[in-house]
């Protein structure tokens, strides 16, 4: 899967890799003067076929230096994005060779000429102790980096004790400096790819919580609607058997009006657009408890506009709940205002056994909607009266 969705966090990928490939091509620096050196000497007839010889494998050794930086660089990036790739034995061996042959190369022509190629042995140090480091800085925290410039800095120390002070220094600062920018760099792209894993999380987390949303509302709402199209349909099955096909016929009629609604509820749904209103629901409760012979009583204060949708999801799915796992005949919906809160409270005296003990996915809803608003649900019976008592505070917005 593709790490990054915008072109401009590729290029910033690209800008740090090939900064950093170019970095690493820095032992190449040190041939343009050995060069010249050689060639000049060459045609002075100074240059005996040792020197030659040597000239040209520290090209050679250069060359390979460069290329085991890039491929071990290029690992470090791969490791950075999650995709392990170890490095073979036989590519660390190489990458050592070529560091300890260019080296060993550039103390060689010094010993040969020292004023002469002195400078370049400093600048060959340089470009290759800060370039393997600097290969590394994939790999490496701060820490790590730390403790791998202070332990390189010992021998750069002893170089400075025993032949020159002032290239030494220049060494130590070259290598710390070069270690640490790269080191920068690539944080820089660690740091986006943090913020690249915080935005996949996030869009997750989002989809999971659009899902949550989906699944409980359809719950609630076919909750109801199946329960009131069972109610209806027994009843009307009834009112069949005792002779009466007129009033039979209507609440046939509102049984297929309700599946033909169905639809409507689903894409309402889907699409976050349905807004239970609290005296709507109010009153279809009433509706549906009279259609099912239970008597139904509603008191207390007015519910806040800012809890309304909330508590309305709550009797809706309460209400269902009675239907399904309740004998009762007589339900009571009351709301009482407190301080900076409002109960309801949903209770019917035909708790079943069922109900009583049950915290099923509708009682799960419920509890959801309420503490995302900061309040509460509790269910307890009281002899054979079953309360549902849901609390929600009146002073903070309210998210759906």
């Amino acid at each position: 899967m593709d790490r990054f969705g915008m072109t401009s966090a590729r290029r910033f990928e690209g800008y740090v890799r090939w900064s950093l490939y170019i970095l690493l091509a820095l032992p190449l620096a040190p041939l343009m003067p050995f060069a010249a050196i050689a060639s000049f000497r060459l045609r002075q007839g100074d240059m005996v076929g040792g020197t030659i010889a040597v000239s040209l494998l520290l090209g050679v050794s250069a060359l390979a230096l460069v290329g085991c930086n890039i491929v071990v660089a290029r690992a470090g990036f791969q490791r950075l994005s999650e995709e392990d790739s170890p490095l073979p034995a036989w590519l660390l061996a190489a990458w050592a060779a070529a560091a300890v042959i260019h080296l060993t190369c550039a103390a060689f022509l010094a010993s040969v000429d020292l004023e002469v190629y002195g400078r370049g042995l400093t600048v060959a140090a340089v470009c290759a102790i800060g370039t393997i480091v600097s290969a590394l800085t994939p790999q490496l925290s701060s820490r790590q980096l730390l403790v791998v410039c202070a332990v390189l800095t010992v021998p750069i120390i002893g170089y400075g004790v025993f032949v020159s002070a002032g290239d030494a220094i220049l060494v130590a600062l070259f290598v710390w400096f070069l270690s640490w920018m790269a080191w920068l760099t690539v944080w820089m792209l660690r740091v986006m790819y943090e913020l690249q894993d915080a935005h996949e999380v996030r869009a997750d987390l989002a989809l999971a919580e659009e899902r949550l949303r989906i699944s409980r509302d359809l719950h609630d709402v076919f909750g109801r609607t199946l329960a009131t199209i069972a109610v209806k349909s027994e009843l009307a099955s009834e009112l069949s058997r005792r002779g009466k096909q007129e009033r039979a016929g209507v609440e046939m009629a509102e049984v297929r009006r309700l599946a033909e609604t169905a639809g409507t509820e689903v894409r309402r749904v889907v699409r976050g657009e349905l807004r239970p209103s609290w005296a709507e629901e109010l009153e279809g409760a009433r509706a549906l408890l009279d259609s099912a012979g239970i008597r139904c009583i509603v008191s207390g204060d007015d519910v806040p506009p800012v809890v309304a949708e909330t508590l309305a999801w709550v009797v809706r799915e309460g209400v269902t709940n009675i239907l399904r796992h309740s004998e009762a005949s007589t339900v009571t919906i009351a709301t009482a205002a407190e301080a900076h809160e409002i109960v309801l409270t949903l209770a019917n005296d035909g708790a079943g056994a069922r109900e009583g003990g049950e915290g099923g996915s509708g009682i799960d809803a419920m509890s959801e909607r309420l503490r995302a608003m900061g309040g509460a649900l509790e269910v307890r019976r009281d002899g054979d009266w079953f309360l549902l008592e849901a609390t929600a505070p009146t002073h903070t917005e309210v998210s759906r």
